[in-house]
């Protein structure tokens, strides 16, 4: 098992990605490893009810309707300047090209690419949980 379930507890993690289905499989996973795990099909919606100071770890879609990835993380970026942040998407290439025509000021943020099993996403989520709870938040 990648997973402590003890010291996942405390750990909140937003996940935004306008596929249903893939929320609902990673929320599951990510709650089943005891972390408390909170998701948006809308990213409008996901905005909205973001908190700062709440969430470890934020993991976002790139393509998303009305606001994409890079835009909702900058707006996250204007409430909580320390949440972690990761996207994920299925084409490094489009990631690397929006990213720097688009959101170069983001400068490097890590993604996770899709399709990616349970137990791996598992074992980043709890890399970067680990790294987040022991050094300043990326």
């Amino acid at each position: 098992m990648l997973h402590d379930q003890k010291s996942n507890r405390e750990n909140r993690i937003l996940l935004v990605d306008d596929e249903p289905d893939i929320c609902m499989v990673y929320q599951i996973v990510l709650e089943d490893a005891g972390y408390q795990c909170r998701s948006y099909t809308d990213s409008l919606k996901a905005l909205q009810e973001f908190r700062p100071n709440y969430y470890d770890l934020v993991i976002l879609d790139i393509k998303m309707p009305v606001l994409n990835g890079f835009e909702l993380c900058k707006k996250i970026r204007e409430i909580d300047e320390t949440v972690y942040i990761t996207f994920i998407t299925a084409s490094e290439a489009y990631y690397e090209e929006f990213r720097n025509r688009h959101y170069p000021e983001l400068g490097k943020i890590n993604y996770i690419q899709k399709p990616i099993g349970n137990e791996e996403l598992l074992q980043i989520v709890n890399t970067i949980i680990g790294r987040r709870t022991s050094t300043a938040a990326v």
